[in-house]
């Protein structure tokens, strides 16, 4: 395997032990509610991972590699900059609260319920995930067409290094990888410095928007989005060009539909779910809209995969109605994971009998 690419998966491993350990940590300290939430983080990242790295060798037992040159350079980079850099701010954070610059009272969680602006707020940060889809059928066309045009000014050799085949999607889902990638772990420093040091966490005013269940040992719904997104991509982007379809149309389904019933049921929501903060026009605007979203995504990019046996609207109605069971359940587990995870491997298998 290439030596980059061996450096950066025992890095993510080495966060994977961090997430077990805070997971650890929530067991002992019996919370349940995380402890759940926390493991099923925790297992999905190293399991995409190690998973990863099987359809890899079994694609390309001759050129293993995580990612492709220059993204795997490019993560490196990232790591050892952000690192030292997220380092200094908690250092800082330390002296300021020694020095009596400010005090923790300014951070103290004043409702149990999350404010609806600040609802609002968490549900706008999930629209990232739309990037996703655009640099997988969109920009990272153009951006590799910047990499070529660049390869162009070097040593052949570089050019060679630059080439990831006639198939542009494998050189998007490197892309991707590398996207979604650097972005997990920049949230991972920061909760993991949130979760073991909260004292010197340099951005309490996130707590904000953070639920109450959410603040001590519990992962952040940011981590679940992360981690769900980056766990789908690893397992079935490689499986070109049907895995980045899906990703795309799960991924759409999950953020529109949880945005959906999330407003609408705080909003419009009058009859409760059993003993939840969930209702039943919420969880059937979630599904309306989920529906709709998949559908339009799949019916945009036919000219890379058309379904058939009428796929273009089964597969959706499937997925809305499978996100809608879930919600109905109200599992432990974050929503941002288990929406992502779970949508993405049913209508990716389900896709080999429709596409």
């Amino acid at each position: 395997m290439n030596p980059l690419s061996i450096i950066i998966i025992c890095f993510l491993y080495f966060f994977g032990l961090i997430l077990f350990y805070i997971t650890y940590l929530t067991k002992q300290k019996s919370e349940k509610r995380a402890f759940i939430n926390n493991l099923a983080n925790s297992i999905i990242f190293i399991i995409s991972i190690t998973i990863n790295l099987f359809i890899i060798h079994f694609i390309n037992p001759n050129n293993t590699r995580f990612i492709a040159f220059p993204f795997d350079i490019l993560m490196l980079i990232f790591i050892i900059f952000f690192i030292p850099f997220f380092s200094i701010l908690v250092i800082k954070e330390k002296r300021k609260i020694e020095n009596g610059k400010i005090t923790l009272e300014e951070f103290k969680l004043t409702s149990k319920i999350l404010p609806l602006k600040y609802d609002i707020y968490r549900k706008l940060t999930h629209l990232v995930v739309l990037g996703i889809i655009f640099f997988y059928f969109t920009l990272g066309f153009l951006t590799q067409n910047v990499f070529k045009y660049i390869s162009e000014l070097l040593p052949n050799f570089f050019i060679e290094m630059f080439d990831m085949g006639k198939d542009i999607m494998v050189f998007t889902q490197n892309l991707v990888v590398f996207l979604v990638g650097v972005s997990l772990i920049g949230l991972l420093t920061a909760d993991f410095t949130r979760i073991l040091m909260p004292k010197y966490y340099p951005l309490k005013p996130v707590n904000q928007i953070l639920k109450e269940k959410e603040l001590y040992m519990r992962l952040g719904p940011h981590i679940s989005m992360s981690i769900g997104c980056f766990s789908i991509i690893l397992l079935y982007g490689l499986i070109q060009p049907v895995g980045p379809l899906i990703i795309c149309a799960s991924m759409a389904m999950a953020v529109f539909g949880d945005t959906a019933s999330n407003l609408f049921g705080r909003t419009l929501g009058k009859r409760k779910i059993r003993n939840t903060d969930k209702t039943y026009e919420g969880l059937l605007a979630g599904v309306i809209i989920a529906f709709i979203s998949g559908f339009i995504v799949l019916l945009s990019l036919k000219e890379f995969y058309l379904p058939k046996n009428f796929g273009l609207f089964f597969l959706p109605l499937f997925g809305a109605i499978i996100l809608g069971f879930i919600d109905y359940l109200d599992l432990e587990i974050d929503d941002n994971l288990s929406y992502n995870f779970i949508l993405s491997t049913v209508l990716f298998f389900s896709s080999l009998l429709l596409f």
